[in-house]
């Protein structure tokens, strides 16, 4: 039923019939290879080589307005499915889409790829309260040179797992940014300045589960939440400012969730409302390309256009971040942690790029596997190597 109206929609609201012609098929391929090094070997991951990441999918461009995208990623213990839609573009200025996405929340999670970030890994704000991926339906307007507003609706099944198993209800998020300059990712030429500024909305029923946790950038869980249960809302912020060849991004976010005891055993009485928990935190971003084309939205730095030398782009970072979690409940002890980090990027083709890297993270609380431990660092040197395929529009 949803895939035949989906389709009608795409005919009745399509400005041209498609040509009788095959789809262009593009195969895509992302690897991360690590070595690492932790102040607390074994506790908080292992030293040595490792696979961040191996994505494996493709993308199918059927018509000018009709395409479908898939990905799986083989780097966990299992495959798992990332991304699995299709999208229909109506008009240039919108998009229609139908399935397993990322969701719109946090610029950096939906616009950046992970695996293109400044520094390596997303923030400790976005790990902790970005709703990841779901299934569900979405609306999309892009900005356009009169109107420079992009906005998203989606109405998903609030799950990490692409079989929604996990929740009852549905999920809605709502974002609405404004984007000027190199900061719209189909601006025109190559401009010196950008800014982007927005703000998202994410709300939905959640099952019993374990709330807002805190993790490293290597994935290890330094603060463990209360379960959660009942409506659960997340609300952030974020400003990314194009300075020629300096980005600052800037992105701050809230999470309340309730929770409720069941002391009966029986799910046909009401729970015992328990207090709701909060999560809050933020960072600042600060990138500079020292070499090479300078950075825009969802784009591999290259070369500058013209060099014939080909060393690729160079780029220095730095973050700091803040995160405080389980606040507000009297039966929970609260935690959070202090990090700073730094990194060094040379795209050296558009195939291939090194960088390493370096975390340091203050616990407020020390973590379970770690009594009497406040603070650690990590050492990361990364290759990443992906098929070099056009930009995906947006």
């Amino acid at each position: 039923m949803w895939c035949r109206g989906f389709a009608l929609a795409a005919l009745l609201l399509s400005p041209a019939v498609a040509r009788a012609e095959g789809p262009r098929v593009q195969a895509l391929f992302q690897g991360d290879i690590d070595a690492r090094l932790h102040s607390a070997e074994r506790v908080e991951g292992e030293d040595g080589f490792a696979v961040a990441r191996l994505r494996l999918g493709a993308r199918a461009d059927f018509t000018p307005w009709f395409h479908a995208f898939a990905q799986a990623e083989w780097a966990q213990e299992k495959p798992a499915l990332l991304d699995a839609y299709v999208s229909v573009r109506p008009s240039s200025s919108w998009e229609l889409s139908l399935g397993a996405r990322k969701t719109p929340l946090f610029s950096s999670a939906r616009d950046e790829p992970v695996w293109m970030l400044p520094v390596p890994e997303r923030a400790m704000i976005v790990r902790a309260l970005w709703p990841g991926r779901d299934v569900g339906f979405e609306v999309h307007r892009l900005p356009t040179p009169r109107l420079p507003l992009e906005a998203w609706l989606r109405v998903g099944n609030g799950s990490g797992s692409v079989l929604g198993n996990d929740n009852s209800d549905f999920a809605v998020d709502a974002r609405l940014d404004v984007a000027l300059g190199r900061a719209d990712p189909r601006a025109k030429g190559a401009p010196p300045l950008g800014l982007r500024v927005g703000a998202g909305f994410h709300a939905e029923s959640a099952e019993d589960r374990l709330g807002v946790r805190g993790t490293t950038a290597d994935g290890f869980i330094f603060y463990r939440s209360a379960t959660v249960y009942g409506p659960r809302y997340v609300a952030e912020a974020h400003t990314a400012a194009y300075l020629g060849p300096v980005r600052i991004l800037g992105e701050i976010g809230f999470a309340k969730e309730s929770r409720a005891k069941d002391t009966d055993g029986n799910p046909k009485t009401p729970r015992v409302p328990q207090d709701a928990v909060r999560s809050l935190g933020g960072f600042v971003e600060v990138a500079w390309m020292l070499s090479g084309q300078r950075r825009a939205p969802g784009i591999w730095p290259t070369e500058r256009p013209g060099r014939k030398w080909g060393i690729g782009a160079l780029e220095l970072a730095g973050r700091f971040e803040r995160l405080s979690l389980g606040e507000g409940a009297r039966d929970v002890e609260p935690g959070g942690a202090t990090s700073a980090s730094a990194a060094i990027r040379w795209w050296a083709t558009r195939f291939c790029a090194v960088s390493a890297a370096g975390y340091f993270t203050a616990y407020d609380t020390a973590p379970i596997e770690e009594p009497g431990t406040t603070q650690s660092w990590l050492g990361l040197l990364r290759a990443t190597f992906h098929v070099p395929v056009e930009k995906l529009a947006r």
